[in-house]
């Protein structure tokens, strides 16, 4: 929902499509809760042939805000220092939420509303945090029971790490979805199934790792001779990066979000297997390993 048209909303999901990107993942809030509505208008005709996961627990903001948004989005993009303090007011302490049964159910019967579906194949518990309320136990219920009647396929949990994995110990059979980046990679616990799914692994890291190369002209020099390739160009950055989640996350699905469809390819041509050098990745690793390890970025 940050780009402000819909038909290149529209163009860039088809652009994934097409590149066998099948799996799409949403959330009741995003796109101040318009974002359903524009993959909905996209599945018709494709239902079959996609994946949906949506969440619930976080609710969008105002419907009127929302249909403001594309302006909003776009004056704020020009105002450095207006986007970073809405970021850092966005990032403070928030009050305890709710997860239960009939927020879920609720939740849910919007986003199949939205959506223009009857079913969405994972049904996520938004970003659960130490001081949340989250009945597991009717959750489980309501959701074992939505599995019945066809409305999901599957339910999990999606946040942080720590918090969601142990919920998921205690969920039997949930999905996993969780935030990775090479910084902190997610160990999963020795008693979940495979099929985690990760997020996140572009978010910080991209920008990071950038930023440490443009310090210092001599540094991005050792890393290229060392990886092989130019760690300070961002569209090797992203595709070390992708490699490397994918390759922690064998068994799992990596998401990853962009509004520019070379990028898509870009994702594409990382996750192809015939395409991938391992002594480059493993040479990146150890850079990164140097270069980040305490904190210090001195290597």
């Amino acid at each position: 929902m940050q780009i402000p048209s819909r038909r290149q909303r529209q163009r860039l999901l088809a652009e994934a499509h097409a590149h066998g990107i099948g799996h799409f993942d949403l959330a009741r809030m995003y796109g101040l809760g318009m974002a359903e509505s524009e993959l909905g208008r996209f599945a018709r005709g494709r239902r079959e042939q996609i994946t949906i996961a949506t969440k619930f627990g976080i609710e969008p903001g105002s419907p009127r805000l929302a249909r403001l948004q594309a302006p909003a989005r776009a004056a704020i993009s020009r105002l450095p220092a207006l986007r970073a303090a809405l970021k850092r007011r966005g990032s403070g302490p928030r009050p305890p939420r709710r997860y239960d049964a009939a927020i879920a159910r609720t939740s849910l019967e919007a986003s199949l509303r939205e959506l223009g579906t009857d079913h969405v194949d994972i049904f996520f518990v938004h970003d659960p945090a130490p001081g949340d309320h989250v009945d597991l136990d009717g959750l489980g219920e309501l959701c074992e029971g939505l599995i019945e009647s066809g409305k999901i396929r599957a339910w999990g949990l999606s946040g942080d790490p720590d918090p969601c994995a142990g919920l998921a110990s205690a969920a039997v059979g949930s999905v996993l979805q969780v935030r990775d980046e090479i910084f902190e990679p997610f160990q999963a616990p020795p008693d979940r199934t495979p099929g985690t799914i990760t997020f996140g692994v572009l978010s910080s890291a991209l920008s990071r790792i950038r930023a440490h190369l443009a310090s210092d002209g001599r540094r991005r020099v050792r890393w290229r001779t060392e990886v092989g390739r130019d760690c300070g160009d961002a569209e090797v950055l992203a595709s070390l990066l992708l490699q490397d989640a994918l390759d922690r996350n064998r068994d799992g699905t990596v998401l990853f979000g962009t509004t520019r469809p070379e990028r898509i390819r870009l994702a594409i041509a990382a996750a192809d297997p015939a395409g991938q050098d391992d002594d480059s990745l493993r040479a990146f690793r150890e850079c990164v390993r140097q270069g980040f390890q305490g904190g210090g970025g001195h290597g």
